[in-house]
C-alpha cells in the first residue's frame, strides 16, 4: 500500500519521496532520530479496506510501543460504526484518522455521525485532514465542515493537520470555544518551496500555546524531518512554547484520549 501511495504521488503531483516504503525501516529511522512517541495514521482511499488495514496496524504497533495508532475509517465502509468500535474497543487505539481529500467527504458528513458518537462516548480522538493545504478542494475541505462538526460534538478530541491552512484565522475562534481542538504543523514546514504565513502562525501560537502539536507528515514529505524542525525553531516564540509544541501538547492530547500519560 505504501508503494502504491508513493507511486500515486509521483504520477499525480511529480512528488518523489526520498524515503523507503518499508514500515520497519521507517520506524528504525525514527528511533535513530531520537523520537520517543509518534502518531501513526492509517487511511484508505476506497471503502472496504479499513478493517484489514487496522488489523495489520494493530499487529505492527504491538512490535513498536513508541507508535500510537490512529485507525482507518472510510465514510463508505459497509459498517463504519462497527469498524470504529473495533478500533477503539478491541484494539484500544487512541483514535481514528479521516482524510477528507483522499476519501472525498466532508468532516460533517452525516454518515460519520455514529463514528463521532462512538469516539465521543469513549473520550477517544480523531485526526481529520480537512485543510485546504497543501491541496485545496472547496467541496470537501475548509474550516466550515470542522465548525459544523464541533457544534454537533463540542467535546470531541480533534486534531486538524497542516495548521488548518489556509483558514488559520477562523480556527483561532474555534480554539477559543472548543478545548479539545488541536492543530498540527504537518507538512507546513517540510517544503522549502512553500513559505508559511509566519507572522500569523506566531500570533496564534502565542495566543493558544497549549493547542499546537508538532507534526512532520513523515514519510510523505520531500525532505528530512530535521529540516522542518529547524524551520519551526526559527519562529519567534518563547522556549516554553517550543517545549509545548514538540512534546507537552502531544502528551496532553494522548492523555485526553488514553489517560495513560
Amino acid at each position: 500500500m505504501m508503494k502504491a501511495v508513493f507511486a500515486y504521488f509521483q504520477k499525480q503531483y511529480q512528488w518523489s519521496q526520498p524515503f523507503t516504503t518499508d514500515p520497519d525501516m521507517l520506524v528504525r529511522d525514527l528511533i535513530q532520530q531520537g523520537v520517543e512517541k509518534a502518531f501513526t495514521l492509517a487511511y484508505t482511499h476506497k471503502p472496504g479496506l479499513s478493517q484489514q488495514l487496522n488489523k495489520w496496524l494493530h499487529s505492527f504497533c504491538l512490535e513498536y510501543p513508541l507508535l500510537e495508532p490512529f485507525g482507518a475509517i472510510h465514510p463508505h465502509d459497509p459498517e463504519p460504526e462497527k469498524t470504529a468500535i473495533e478500533c477503539l474497543d478491541h484494539y484500544n487505539f487512541p483514535g481514528l484518522k479521516l482524510h477528507c481529500l483522499v476519501q472525498q467527504c466532508r468532516p460533517d458528513d452525516e454518515r460519520l455521525s455514529p463514528v463521532y458518537q462512538a469516539i465521543a462516548e469513549r473520550s477517544k480522538g480523531i485526526i481529520i485532514h480537512a485543510s485546504n493545504f497543501p491541496l485545496p478542494f472547496k467541496d470537501y475541505l475548509g474550516v466550515t465542515g470542522i465548525a459544523n462538526l464541533l457544534r454537533s460534538f463540542p467535546g470531541l478530541n480533534l486534531v486538524v493537520p497542516h495548521l488548518g491552512l489556509h483558514d488559520l484565522r477562523e480556527y483561532s475562534s474555534l480554539l477559543e470555544k472548543y478545548d479539545g481542538l488541536f492543530l498540527d504543523t504537518s507538512f507546513v514546514f517540510q517544503n522549502s518551496a512553500f513559505v508559511p504565513p509566519l507572522n500569523e502562525i506566531e500570533e496564534i501560537m502565542l495566543a493558544y500555546p497549549d493547542r499546537f502539536i508538532y507534526g512532520s507528515d513523515y514519510p510523505f514529505i520531500l525532505e528530512p524531518p530535521q529540516n522542518g524542525i529547524a524551520r519551526v525553531k526559527e519562529l519567534d516564540l518563547p522556549e516554553e512554547n517550543f517545549r509545548k509544541l514538540f512534546h507537552e501538547n502531544a502528551a496532553k492530547f494522548l492523555n485526553r484520549v488514553t489517560g495513560t500519560l
